[in-house]
């Protein structure tokens, strides 16, 4: 989440940067103002885009971090799983937004596995290492994701 959040804050400087520089070159009418003004243009364009695109994705991590139902701690990294999605790292999966549905999720013995994807097409899957918790958190998990997504999840073996 810390370098989906540096990256949001990158591109906004560059998208800052790049408008003060068209700016000052409008103003001051450097010598080549003219390519200055385009180059400048472009890159203000090009990082306000990747701002924008950043922040989306910040901002659905941080909704899948607020709603975790699960947390699996790794040496380096956390996993948060929600209804809203998984983040791995500052990798976001997102379901039930934007037409990607979750479909499936099956809890084993050492592993969760999702099923998602868009209506009508085939679900792409998704299988994290996952140590199953006690039968009390594990109704609870069960009946988060069948309250809030409608998929009841399959518990498989034993």
């Amino acid at each position: 989440m810390k370098k989906l959040a540096l990256y949001t804050w990158t591109s906004f400087a560059a998208a800052i940067a790049c408008a003060a520089l068209l700016a000052a070159a409008l103003a001051l009418r450097f010598p080549c103002w003219e390519y200055l003004t385009v180059f400048a243009l472009m890159g203000a364009t090009l990082a306000a885009a990747l701002f924008i695109s950043a922040r989306r994705r910040l901002m659905a991590a941080k909704a899948i971090v607020d709603s975790a139902v699960i947390r699996i701690q790794r040496e380096d990294s956390m996993i948060c799983v929600s209804c809203f999605g998984i983040l791995l790292g500052a990798e976001a999966i997102r379901f039930n937004q934007d037409g990607i549905w979750l479909k499936s999720v099956e809890i084993g013995q050492g592993y969760i596995s999702f099923g998602y994807g868009a209506s009508g097409e085939e679900p792409q899957n998704i299988r994290l290492l996952y140590s199953r918790p006690d039968e009390a958190e594990l109704a609870g998990i069960v009946e988060c994701f069948r309250k809030e997504t409608g998929v009841v999840p399959v518990i498989a073996g034993g």
